[in-house]
This record gives C-alpha cells, structure tokens and sequence, in this order.
C-alpha cells in the first residue's frame, strides 16, 4: 500500500503542474447523497470582505446527510474550528486539484478517531493537521463524512470547494459544469448609480452618486425608467446592483460575468473564474463598497480603482472610465450573467452635461494624503498615531483624521481616552493599518488595556491591541472610530446541568460561556483532572461523555478554565454522576 501512495504522491506533484483550465464534469461525483440537490450560496458572491470561496450546498435542512469524496486521492488535511468552516476536510485527488467539505458534523470513524487522538495529545480542542498521502486513502462516492452546522454557519448545509493543489486556487465548478443546479431565471437588474470623477493633486475624486430606477420591460431586458438620456459628466462610470435567483430556491445569489459596452463596443468586463485567497479581499474594490456593506445584491462597480489588480477583468479600458463631452449622446448596454449562462440586458442612453454643470473637485491645502502606493504614517496629537501600509488602500484619498466628538460608553467597560475618528468605516481596507496610543495607564488595568472600535451612538466594541510600556498598538482592518479601555470583567461559566446530577442518560454535557466585552480566547475542561476536548459551539462548551469514556456509575469531577482576550480568567469546579 505504502508503495502505492507513493505513486499517487508522484502523479499528484506531476498533475499540480499540467491541471486543465477547463475540469472534467465526469471525473467528479456529487458530493452529497440523499439531499433533493439545491443550493443556497454559489461561487464568487460578496462577502463581507471576501469573495465566497466554494458552493453551499442545502442538506434539507438537516445534519447528518452522508457527505463523499468527490474522487480518488487522500485526506490531506483536518481541521476544526469553533469559527470558519468549523469541522473541514481537504482531499488531494491525483489530477491537480483539492476538494474542501466544510459545517461537517462527524468525520469517517478512522478520520475522527485520529483527530479525537491528537487533540488529546496535543491538549487542544482547535486544531489543524495535515496528513500523510497513505494515511486516509480516499475513493469516488465514498462516505467521508456526515453534514452538519459547525464554525461560522447559519444553519445546516455543506460548504464545498474544489482547488488547484498547488497554489490553492478557487474554482468555480458551476460555470465549469460539475455541477448544474436547475435554473431558468435570468439576473435581477435593480438599480443604476452614475458617478463622476476627476484627479486632483493625484488623488482620484469621487461626485456623489445619481441613481436609477430600473424597470423590466420583457423576459430578460430592463430599461431606466428616465426616458430622456441620463446626463453625464466628461469623466465618470456606473454601478449596478444586481441579484441572481435559482429555480425552486428562494436564496438570492451572486452574478457570475457583468459586460458592459459604449456605442457598441465593450470597455467593461468582470469575470470570476477562481481566486487564490489573498485575492479575495478585492471584493471591496470590484463593488461599491459603502452600499455592497449593507446589501444581499451584488453592487459591482464598473471600474477599476488604483489599487485593484486585472485579474477580475478580461476587458477593461481607459479602467472602465466613460467620457463624454458637452451634448453628446452615447448609447450604453449593461449584460449580467449568471454561472448557468441565463442573461439580462439594460440599455440606455447618456448625454453629456455642458462644463458649468460638470463636477469639479478642489483639493484643500492642509489635506491629509494617503497613497495607495506609498507608506503613510501620521501624528494625530500626542496620544494617537496612525500607520498605513502600501498596499492597504485600494486607491489614493484624502484622510479624515481628528479627535472625535462622539462619548464612548460602556457598563462594565472602563473607558480610558477620548475617541478619534480614523477615516471613516465607508472606506474599505485590503489589509490591516496601525492604531497607536501612548498613553500612562494605571498598573493594575494595564493587562486589561486594549483597543475599543467605538459606534456613532457610543457603543464600544473589542478591537484588540495589548499594553506594553505606556503604549499600545492596535491593528484595524477597518477604518472607524477607536478608543483606548480597559477590561477587567471575567467570562462567566454556567454549567447546562445540576450540580451532582446523574448524567448516565446523557451522551453529552454543555457548559454556557459568556464575555461581556472581548470575547472567550481559551477553554481547557479537565474531568477526575484529566484534559477532555471540547466543542465550542454559539457560546457553549459541549463535552462528549461517551467519547471520553467517562462511566462507571460514579461521581467525576469536572473543572473549567476559561480566559477572555483582555487577560481576565475564571474557574468553575463541580461534580456529576455517570
């Protein structure tokens, strides 16, 4: 058998290399068994802050449904965790690609009985663990796994990816046919936002945006219901909102391919195929961030900001831009599409506006410049500082940076310095700046001290940063508003059962955990003293008795350790019978 995985290793490193751009629909089998077959999330759709990596697949909604390898190869990797994609696992297939089943309830018994092994010898209930090719040998349609509602789910279903191995690239299995979910509805088309733009100092500027209403006016074209040509800038582009719909299904989702084209001819395409995972995160660029936050639609903006690389678009010209010069009329046409290849079309027409009537931005001379290509870093006052790294702007803009109005309030929080205002939480980041604050805190409250995001009603929220030598540097991915606290209240445990209660009837045990700021960081759980593994889950610590072997008809000592991420802890002890 050895012998023989070394093979499958071999023809796996040569695959990773030569994997076709377009997958064999028949090489893979379905990745479920018993379910009706519908979905409820495909590839690509917005996330906050990310693409949507792989399909959701609907288990009617229920747990336990068999879940399957989709083809030969091995378990590479194993992981669980209380967030994300909770129980997961990941299998290498001999052609290139990598599969990834994710919300699972229960592994295979050989699978979840290495994983039982090794969070006992590693006395962690998270884990992550990557496997030897001949440790889980896998074959098409077999039982790997059960389904379930684990990590960051909202309800019972599989979340499914296939991947390239080697660089552990998305792909988008409905456009490529793996699978093909019933479907005979055309895109939604619902709104149209224009902007105007124009630079100035360097620095991209953005008009307030008008906006459209859409009608339908047959199967699967729309029109603005302005009859007489929207009036345009010399510069500017258009958003559109955007929903897809499946038969049968009531879930909205995201649409695959958006073309746009000017007086014929195309300047404007997205296109999402796959994604490595440090591309996601230009979900922020590719919509229009300040609604796409708040939306289900899918808010693309059909155009290409500084920062924002090629890769989603096959077509972009002058970075999908439009000019238009004083009375000039042009004839515009939007095409959505969806990863089954149903479409709908709004068309339109433009005017330009005379030059008196165009947007004309200025630039203060005491603006705060940051640049999408340069590292910036800027001293508020003597108490907060503020670092961007290149890269972490999607373009250049001009910073709003001060000390805020707004009274940070919390009842069991302490509050330790005004609030600033860093930008402004309708500006998105693709990756993280510093918050710096200096700032004396009293000695008892410094391992409590950290970083607090503050709401325009006052409202604080766990931000993260810890206290060293009178400062402390947070880190943010999102501009807001931010405050320095502190907090020295520790979680609280509420046992899910009476205090020497005979639990011989019960398989399970829970324990409620609860913070009333930052959140739990750790949990060990110790049985007659011994460390048991635990499964975090919406605010309890669940305890299999069954699988932990604790029997007897005796009594069993149980101990909970519990740490928030502010430094507070807390013990609880008690006893059962079983």
């Amino acid at each position: 058998m050895r012998r023989g995985y070394l093979l499958l290793t071999l023809m796996l490193c040569i695959a990773t290399t030569a994997i076709a751009q377009k997958l064999d629909a028949d090489y893979y089998a379905y990745p479920l068994k018993n379910v009706a077959g519908y979905y409820s999330a495909n590839f690509g759709e917005m996330r906050p802050n990310h693409f949507h990596s792989g399909i959701d697949f609907k288990t009617d909604g229920v747990e336990g449904k068999s879940v399957v390898a989709v083809a030969d190869g091995y378990v590479s990797r194993v992981a669980y965790s209380p967030s994300g994609y909770g129980l997961a696992l990941y299998v290498n297939h001999p052609n290139g690609t990598t599969s990834v089943y994710g919300h699972l309830s229960r592994f295979r018994k050989d699978i979840a009985d290495f994983v039982f092994a090794e969070r006992h010898r590693q006395q962690r209930s998270r884990i992550d663990i990557e496997c030897k090719p001949d440790q889980f040998p896998v074959k098409r349609g077999e039982e790997i796994a059960l389904s379930g509602n684990t990590g960051s789910s909202m309800g019972p279903h599989l979340h499914f990816e296939l991947r390239t191995t080697s660089s552990q690239k998305t792909l988008n299995i409905i456009s490529q046919g793996l699978v093909e979910p019933k479907d005979r509805i055309s895109p939604y088309i619902m709104k149209l936002h224009y902007f105007e733009v124009d630079t100035v100092g360097g620095i991209p500027h953005h008009s307030k945006p008008a906006t459209y209403t859409i009608y339908k006016s047959d199967n699967n074209t729309y029109r603005t219901k302005q009859t007489s040509p929207i009036k345009v800038g010399r510069k500017g582009y258009f958003v559109v909102e955007t929903s897809d719909r499946k038969d049968d299904c009531a879930n909205t989702y995201g649409v695959y391919n958006i073309k746009a084209e000017v007086d014929g001819k195309r300047y404007f395409e997205y296109l999402n195929e796959g994604f490595t995972f440090d591309m996601s995160r230009y979900c922020n660029a590719v919509s229009w961030y300040p609604t796409q936050r708040k939306s289900r639609n899918e808010v693309m903006r059909l155009a290409r900001l500084q920062g924002c690389p090629t890769t989603f678009y096959p077509t972009m010209v002058n970075n999908g831009v439009i000019t238009t010069t004083a009375s000039q009329r042009r004839k515009m046409k939007i095409i959505a599409t969806d990863d089954c290849g149903n479409t709908s079309t709004l068309e339109f027409e433009i005017q330009g506006k005379a030059d008196s009537l165009c947007f004309k931005p200025t630039l203060p001379e005491d603006a705060i410049i940051a640049h999408h290509n340069r590292d910036f870093a800027h001293k508020i006052d003597d108490r907060v500082s503020v670092v961007i790294p290149r890269g972490a702007l999607y373009e250049s803009i001009v910073l709003d940076l001060k000390k805020s109005d707004i009274v940070p309030t919390h009842k069991s929080v302490e509050i330790l310095s005004p609030a600033y205002t860093i930008h402004n939480d309708n500006t998105p980041l693709h990756k993280g700046i510093g918050v710096l604050f200096t700032q004396k805190v009293e000695p008892n409250l410094q391992r409590h001290t950290t970083m607090a995001a503050v709401d325009s009603n006052g409202n604080i929220s766990y931000a993260g940063g810890k206290y060293t030598l009178n400062r402390l540097a947070g880190r943010t991915t999102s501009f807001g508003t931010y405050c320095l606290v502190a907090d020295t209240t520790p979680p609280t445990i509420t046992p899910q059962f009476e205090m020497g209660q005979d639990c011989r009837s019960k398989s399970r045990i829970a324990l409620r955990l609860e913070d009333n700021f930052s959140g739990v960081a750790s949990c060990n759980v110790y049985i007659d003293q011994k460390w048991v593994a635990i499964d975090l889950l919406r605010g309890r610590a669940w305890i299999n008795l069954d699988a932990e072997g604790i029997k007897g008809g005796k009594k069993h000592t149980i101990r909970l350790e519990v740490n928030d991420n502010c430094g507070n802890k807390t013990a609880w002890e008690g006893h059962f019978i079983r």
